[in-house]
């Protein structure tokens, strides 16, 4: 990579996130546009339920407008049942639904379409959740970093304490980082470059995001959690990237290095999380496989 376009593509870091992504997209390769104007523009039905009827329009959920105590309200409760808007990938989308799996709440994908939706969204982008409460209030929730954090705080996955919180959103932002450079140098890399890129991450990148890990880990017992010992936002995110950078790995690569010999604390946190019950039944789910193909026929892997 040369200066300019490195400079380039970690100046993008410094903006706020909804605008990384808008820089993202400005950047996709040429060889993805054909995908991107099929996945991100026309009609996709992308539906998946979870004990809700599914809509058969593309109309989206009216956000009640409302004083702010009777919007708290609704948001402390505890029966709120949840509308998903995303693409028929993992994506951004991967760890709201994920949330929402352990939540143990109902939920649904709504019916994609952007060219009817984009001006009704908050910031025109996608993730969205709709919220509905059981009084019938709805409450709509954007940015994909800001659902997965309202969802674990209200489910009990983002700390007890400020403190605790502060040490799950440690880990949560150090694995974003890692991931958005995992999408930059791997997944959009050109074809051709990508085995060479691949390589690079692994041996340039992840040596130190798994070393900074590892310590972490061992300071909390090496007992499978980043935090205490239950699963938290920082194990799920964990998990996730894990799983997507092992899963997304460009035919021809060798083996990244996450493993039970070269990562052992790590590799326990995503044993913990894919053994949960609620994730084992998530990913045997059609539902899921279907996502995975979503995900590889997008990115071309």
């Amino acid at each position: 990579m040369s200066a300019l376009k490195a400079t380039a593509s970690f100046a993008r870091f410094s903006l706020p996130f909804h605008l990384q992504r808008q820089a993202s997209f400005i950047q996709l390769p040429a060889r993805l546009l054909p995908h991107a104007q099929t996945s991100l523009n026309p009609t996709t039905s992308c539906r998946h339920k979870h004990s809700m009827a599914t809509s058969d329009n593309f109309t989206l959920p009216v956000p009640t407008k409302a004083d702010p105590k009777i919007l708290g309200q609704a948001a402390r409760s505890a029966d709120s049942t949840y509308q998903l808007l995303y693409f028929p990938m993992h994506g951004r989308g991967e760890l709201t639904r994920t949330l929402l799996v352990f939540s143990g709440a109902k939920w649904e994908e709504l019916a994609l379409d952007l060219n009817i939706q984009k001006e009704q969204l908050p910031f025109k982008l996608i993730p969205i959740v709709y919220e509905t409460a059981p009084d019938g209030t709805i409450l709509e929730l954007a940015e994909s970093h800001a659902i997965e954090r309202y969802l674990a705080t209200k489910y009990g996955l983002n700390g007890h304490d400020p403190y605790e919180t502060h040490r799950i959103d440690q880990v949560y932002t150090s694995t974003d980082f890692a991931n958005q450079l995992f999408w930059t140098r791997v997944r959009w890399a050109p074809l051709e470059k990508r085995v060479e890129e691949a390589h690079k991450f692994y041996d340039e990148i992840l040596p130190t995001y798994i070393a900074n890990h590892e310590a972490q880990l061992e300071k909390n017992g090496a007992n499978g959690y980043y935090v205490g010992d239950r699963i938290t936002l920082a194990d799920l995110k964990s998990a996730h990237f894990m799983d997507r950078v092992m899963f997304m790995r460009p035919k021809g690569t060798k083996e990244p290095p996450f493993s039970q010999e070269k990562s052992p604390n790590m590799w326990k946190v995503l044993q913990t999380v894919n053994g949960h019950p609620a994730m084992k039944a998530w990913k045997g789910s059609k539902r899921y496989q279907d996502l995975d193909a979503g995900s590889l026929s997008f990115f071309q892997f």
